[in-house]
């Protein structure tokens, strides 16, 4: 018994069918919304033990730089007239750093997994 397997992925998607979405799709859809209500988000670390290398007093070789971080998530609308209260994620539940702190300019969250991505890198 003899098995023959087919498969063309080059010819699945025909690029003018995926250039044509891309310049017709999105416009299609945003112009509906004004671009007041349109919000970008994006995510970012924060490494916050990190000695710039100009600032360090001696050069030491072997050391490794701090992988500690937080999560920062930034956003705002499309006219830059509204931005949204940055959202901070870190390890721990009860920073030490917010004992007494009555109120933040950010949203704190915590979850431990970032503590084992960073030990990934």
């Amino acid at each position: 018994m003899m098995v023959k397997v087919i498969s063309d992925e080059s010819k699945d998607v025909d690029d003018n069918d995926s250039g044509n979405w891309i310049t017709e799709t999105p416009s299609k859809i945003l112009k509906d919304y004004m671009p007041e209500n349109i919000f970008n988000e994006d995510e970012t670390a924060l490494f916050f033990q990190c000695l710039h290398q100009h600032l360090k007093r001696k050069k030491s070789f072997g050391e490794k730089q701090s992988k500690a971080r937080l999560a920062v998530m930034l956003g705002a609308n499309m006219t830059g007239h509204q931005k949204l209260k940055p959202l901070v994620i870190g390890r721990r539940k009860n920073p030490r750093c917010f004992k007494g702190t009555k109120s933040l300019e950010v949203d704190y969250d915590f979850n431990k997994k970032i503590l084992d991505d960073v030990r990934n890198l």
